[in-house]
């Protein structure tokens, strides 16, 4: 990570690939803009709750 804003979004796609099993990301830094895409999709497919 060479920049001061994206450190958030290196620990959540660490996160994701623990859960899967890996020990690193495979990610570089050119795709944290997709990786970042990918989990706004997510976040948005998630059902709403009512209370």
């Amino acid at each position: 990570q060479s920049n001061n804003y994206d450190c958030g979004i290196w620990v959540l796609a660490s996160i994701a690939a623990v859960l899967r099993g890996y020990d690193v990301t495979g990610l570089s830094e050119g795709d944290i803009t997709c990786f970042r895409q990918y989990l706004h999709a997510l976040v948005l497919s998630l059902p709403v709750l009512c209370a």
